[in-house]
């Protein structure tokens, strides 16, 4: 006996773990009729890295402002673009973006909002780096609120 799927949390990246994620959850969401939430997370530190080393002087405020307007929009993010085109067909799917470590987010999401099932691609990360460092997806199997689909 089973339950019904009302709600499916996508974490995205732009990855192709994540788009073949997206596709799946596409898949469970025609069949289901559930609801999609599509969650992109930026990490603060990753982020002040890649800026950091992008910009010419640190003072140009007006540019970090314009960065951070662009990343805290689901329309100009291209993840959100790749996710949704791999979603297919599916009905009033949710972009949402949060700020901070990205299992904890996604895990603190899923519990915040009745997530149902979490579908999360696979990174293609080598065994020993997964072991010194850990992924996403292997946080997120062990902390998540709710059942977890891993997307090889």
């Amino acid at each position: 006996m089973g339950f019904p799927l009302k709600k499916l949390l996508v974490p995205i990246d732009g990855s192709e773990g994540a788009e073949r994620a997206a596709a799946h959850a596409g898949e469970l969401a025609r069949l289901s009729g559930a609801a999609v939430v599509l969650l992109r997370v930026h990490s603060p530190d990753l982020y002040q890295l890649s800026v950091l080393s992008e910009i010419p002087p640190l003072t140009d405020y007006e540019y970090l402002s314009a960065i951070e307007k662009q990343m805290n929009d689901p329309a100009k993010d291209p993840a959100f673009e790749k996710a949704r085109t791999a979603l297919g067909t599916v009905s009033g799917a949710e972009n949402e973006i949060a700020w901070g470590q990205a299992a904890a987010m996604i895990c603190d999401y899923a519990k915040e909002h009745a997530i149902d099932q979490i579908v999360i691609g696979a990174r293609g990360r080598s065994a020993f780096n997964a072991l010194l460092v850990g992924s996403v997806c292997s946080q997120v199997l062990h902390h998540a609120p709710c059942p977890v689909t891993v997307v090889h």
